[in-house]
């Protein structure tokens, strides 16, 4: 937590440069897009949180579980995974994505994917401060990326290198 998405993109960086990770030739760590994320989140069938369409405060860290700070990660698991099985997909901490904030419908030749533009990135999932409707698979926010709270997270993912996105 208390990480700006200035610092998370340098995490991934530091990740590539690093030799004990053994990755497939032509891959790289980085920060999922907003669709990726959301699809991870949602599942096949655009759940309103990642097990489900109803609310359940036990498969969450929301503000209504009443736990007022971070838990680890995986402590809702495995019933409050995403049908992929990701992990705190709702509450927890906020995610930041590489995304600049666009308006949806998502378009991914937008320019939201530009690693150096400037502008606001999105955030997605919400926090253990955050409320139900906030903490919604579907909810978004955004923040300037050098900007930084307890609140504030990211999670890496594993993709190819697609030098347009660069």
């Amino acid at each position: 937590m208390n990480v700006s998405w200035n610092d998370a993109q340098a995490f991934c960086e530091w990740l590539n440069q690093i030799k004990s990770v053994d990755l497939p030739k032509g891959y790289i760590f980085r920060l999922p897009t907003e669709a990726e994320w959301e699809k991870a989140a949602r599942g096949e069938y655009g759940n309103e949180w990642p097990w489900g369409n109803e609310f359940d405060q036990a498969k969450c860290n929301s503000s209504e579980g009443g736990k007022g700070g971070t838990t680890p990660v995986g402590a809702y698991s495995s019933a409050g995974d995403s049908p992929y099985g990701a992990a705190d997909m709702a509450g927890n901490a906020w995610e930041w994505t590489q995304s600049l904030y666009r308006d949806y419908p998502y378009k991914h030749v937008d320019g939201r994917e530009k690693i150096k533009t400037d502008g606001n990135r999105v955030l997605r999932g919400g926090s253990f401060y955050d409320v139900l409707r906030i903490a919604r698979c579907a909810y978004r926010s955004w923040l300037l990326p050098n900007y930084f709270n307890l609140k504030l997270g990211f999670r890496v993912c594993v993709s190819p290198i697609i030098t347009s996105e660069l």
